[in-house]
This record gives structure tokens, C-alpha cells and sequence, in this order.
């Protein structure tokens, strides 16, 4: 209780810095974990509210593109899926060409590589026959330059299921495309293939999009069902903090059944809210690529290196200059 009453008055003071400096102090963010941990997420609900009171949702964006055209009872169905399970495989799925764009680009753009066994990072490009580590992080700041990445950030479809989801106006906020491969026998941390929670703002949706076919022996994306909602994850995992969970402490905590992995093909689009417990499975043989948009209702929390965005297409121009709030942290 002691550590509730401190964590308050640090969350608060943090929303005044952020408001003054736009930066979260580390503390508050600390805060907002610890917050999260006590509470079960009930924390985050009642930020969130007042943050969709403050930014009311876009009216105008027509929900046609690359997942569909939706009505709003599609929105309303596909949202009442996100809120029940934690995450929603859309059935429409990318072209081949822009899936051979993307993947071209993942080919030839040196990329970070990471991995427990790295010692220090450096970027390589990515050569299927001879992996140098688990994972390949491409920089974000190229990304964003990337003219099939920026027809999809500015997609209609995908901010209208994210505004849905969020009910505010979105921020896109951290954009990211990796290679997991079979470099190890064994799982890896730094490559995220541990069960654990995200909590770098206060309520976010991220989209992947496998640009590879991902079978069971590709390292699928793992995700707790319904471990996204208040209390989701049981007390005694979540009072473990940021912690990595292995298979054991899952499958004590939960049915089998609920534990579900994303096997499709490439083009497929997923939902999730990664509040609920997930990872990315140890490949075994071959490889994934997947490229990652996530929108924020607040860009409080946790740091991450400006972007801005320098060269725009004509597509891009237009929506960004139409909804500006959702390309802030861009611009």
C-alpha cells in the first residue's frame, strides 16, 4: 500500500514534466510499471479515460485500405474481438508485391544485429544461408523514409481499427521490422522469446505483419489470451515486474488452450494488445520477418529516440497534414 501512495504523487508530477519538457522522467514511468503490477491495469484504465476525454476521436477517416473496406459495425465487431481476446487476425491480407517490396528492402538494408551471445551490436545485412545472431533490427529512422512502410502507416483502415481500439485519437508511436532465425538452439531474452508484458505508454495497439510464411518451426508469435484485460495476468507473475517468464510459469497460470500461436502466411495482419503476455517463439529452422506499427493513446512513458520523417510520398503528405496528432511524434 506504502508503494501505491508513492507511486501516485511520482505518476502525477511525471505528467506535469511531460507536459512542460515532453519527456516522461524515468521515475514516472517506473511508476506507472509499478502502478500497473499493483493494480492489475485498473491504473491505466482510468488514465486512459480521461485521455479520450481530452482527444476525442477522428470523425472523418474512411476505414478503406490494406485490411479492408469496413463498415463501422465491421470496426465494432473486430474491436469487441480485441477487447475479449487481446488480439484479431484480419482475413484480407497484403499483396504479394508490396510483401516482395518489403522484403527486398529486408535483403539489401544493413540492419542491428542482437542476441545474448552479441557482445557488442552492429549493423549487418541480413544472409539467410549464414545468420551472425538470433535477431536483425532495422533502424527506425530509415523505416519511416521507406515508401511502401509510410503507405502503411498512413493507411486508412489500420488507424481506424487502431483509433477504435485506443477510442482517441491515435499517436503512431514505435515503428520496427525484424528477422528472428535459427542462429541458436536455445531461446533467447534479448530477442524477446520469453513470455513477458509491455508497458512503455499507457494504452497502445501494435499491428504485425509477417512478411514471411511463418510455420510452426518458424518462431510464431506467442500471445496469452485475454491476459491483456484488468487482472489478466494472476499477482503473483505481475508483482515479478518486467520479468521474463518461462514456459513452466505460463502453463501453471493458465490453460493450455488460451496459450495461442500465430501461424499464417506471409501478408497476414495481427492485432494485439501486448499488454497480455507474449513472445516470439525460438525458431528452429528458417526464418521470420515482421514489420511492427504501434499506435499510442499518449506518448507517455518510456524513452525512445526522436524520428522525423524527411522525405514524403504524395499519399503521405496528404493524411499527415489531414490528422496531425497521429504523426506527431514524426514531424
Amino acid at each position: 500500500m506504502k508503494r501505491t501512495i508513492l507511486d501516485i504523487p511520482k505518476l502525477t508530477w511525471g505528467f506535469i514534466v511531460y507536459f512542460v519538457k515532453k519527456t516522461t522522467p524515468k521515475s514516472a514511468h517506473q511508476s506507472l510499471i509499478n502502478l500497473f503490477c499493483l493494480t492489475g491495469g485498473l491504473s491505466n484504465s482510468v488514465i486512459s479515460a480521461v485521455i479520450s476525454l481530452i482527444h476525442r476521436p477522428y470523425r472523418d477517416i474512411q476505414p478503406k485500405g490494406v485490411l479492408g473496406n469496413f463498415t463501422e459495425n465491421d470496426l465494432n465487431k473486430i474491436n469487441q474481438k480485441l477487447n475479449e481476446d487481446g488480439y484479431y487476425i484480419f482475413e484480407q491480407r497484403l499483396s504479394d508485391e508490396l510483401c516482395d517490396q518489403l522484403l527486398a528492402y529486408a535483403y539489401s538494408e544493413p540492419a542491428y544485429i542482437r542476441g545474448d551471445r552479441i557482445k557488442e551490436s552492429r549493423k549487418e545485412v541480413y544472409h539467410p544461408d549464414s545468420p551472425l545472431a538470433v535477431r536483425y533490427d532495422y533502424e527506425e529512422r530509415l523505416l519511416i523514409e521507406n515508401r511502401e512502410v509510410q503507405q502503411l502507416i498512413t493507411d486508412p483502415s489500420i488507424i481506424s481499427v487502431a483509433q477504435k481500439y485506443l477510442n482517441t485519437k491515435p499517436v503512431l508511436d514505435v515503428i520496427g521490422m525484424w528477422w528472428h532465425t535459427a542462429y541458436q538452439k536455445e531461446p533467447d531474452s534479448s530477442a524477446a522469446q520469453f513470455f513477458h508484458f509491455d508497458m512503455d505508454r499507457i494504452k497502445w495497439l501494435k499491428f504485425f505483419i509477417y512478411l514471411t510464411d511463418v510455420g510452426d518451426e518458424n518462431g510464431p508469435h506467442a500471445f496469452v489470451k485475454g491476459s491483456h484485460k484488468n487482472r489478466g495476468i494472476p499477482s503473483h507473475l505481475r508483482l515479478q515486474g518486467y520479468a521474463r517468464l518461462s514456459d513452466e510459469e505460463i502453463n501453471l497460470a493458465y490453460k493450455r488452450e488460451k496459450v495461442i500461436h500465430h501461424t499464417a502466411k506471409r501478408g497476414t495482419v495481427i492485432a494485439e494488445d501486448t499488454r497480455g503476455l507474449h513472445k516470439g517463439q525460438h525458431v528452429e529452422r528458417g526464418d521470420r520477418l515482421v514489420l511492427q506499427l504501434q499506435f499510442s493513446n499518449h506518448l507517455f512513458g518510456a524513452y525512445y529516440p526522436k524520428c522525423k520523417i524527411h522525405h514524403f510520398s504524395d499519399v503521405a503528405i496528404k493524411t499527415i497534414s489531414a490528422y496531425p496528432r497521429i504523426y506527431s511524434n514524426y514531424t
